[in-house]
């Protein structure tokens, strides 16, 4: 109960746990460290191959938005298990001199993707300033996209208001680095709720570096060239000593 001494929180965990025909949400235990609480959970779905989206919501703003200071077993697809941990940093979250009571809300739901790609996976590559056509399929009209290039958990880079027409061709930034880790994340820009990865991919240059130099190493060779011929052509040669002039060779 240190977080309580440090920070004057009173934690109301709603644990409430659910059953259904298919699936068991329950609550287990829950700790405090420091300045952060640990929750853990078990969830068993006898249906195989389903995933669920995980979010802790506070009563700092009613249980609108879901925290987002959270790691561990939560977020957008999550595997059915025992002994699942959510972490939740409350000092990142609310400022190291946060103090306050704060309820926290556990919910969770079956993952549905609301969009769904064809043929991504099909390249493992991508290549900066070379458009491209990314195709999906679900969703509405109304849902007006975000595309968020991400490299492990950092976003790189945004393509804004994409409308969901099914396809969309894109081209990444050149001043995106080359290297491995690369994905999408698809969001609705008026539902949180509603966000989807891609696979993920690798980005390289649109043209190699040694075949950019190629260019300059040939004219380098060409101006060498040039540049002694020059030199044999254009030597002039000694003149001839006469057979009366003493020391002419020497």
């Amino acid at each position: 109960m240190k977080a309580i001494l440090k920070y004057g929180l009173l934690l109301l965990l709603m644990t409430s746990s659910w059953i259904s025909s298919a699936q068991e949400f329950a609550i287990t235990s829950v700790e405090l460290a420091d300045d952060k609480m640990f929750v853990f959970y078990n969830l068993i779905d006898t249906v195989k191959n389903r995933h669920y989206t995980i979010h802790v919501y506070s009563s700092i703003d009613r249980y609108l938005n879901p925290l987002e200071k959270i790691s561990g077993d939560a977020g957008l697809e999550v595997a059915p298990g025992k002994n699942k941990k959510i972490t939740w940093n409350i000092s990142e979250e609310f400022g190291a001199d946060f103090s306050g009571k704060v309820g926290v809300e556990v919910r969770g739901r079956l993952y549905v993707p609301f969009v769904r790609f064809t043929g991504f996976e099909d390249y493992g590559v991508r290549k900066r300033g070379a458009p491209f056509v990314i195709t999906w399929s679900g969703g509405t009209r109304q849902n007006v996209l975000n595309f968020d290039l991400y490299r492990n958990e950092t976003k790189i880079w945004t393509q804004p208001n994409v409308a969901n027409t099914g396809n969309f061709e894109i081209t990444i930034p050149t001043s995106v680095k080359p290297g491995k880790g690369y994905r999408f994340r698809i969001s609705d820009t008026k539902n949180k709720d509603e966000i989807v990865f891609t696979g993920d991919f690798a980005i390289k240059r649109k043209i190699a570096l040694g075949v950019k130099m190629i260019p300059l190493v040939a004219g380098g060779v060409i101006i060498g060239y040039l540049l002694t011929r020059d030199e044999e052509t254009f030597t002039i040669p000694d003149a001839p000593c006469p057979d009366n002039l003493n020391g002419c060779n020497e």
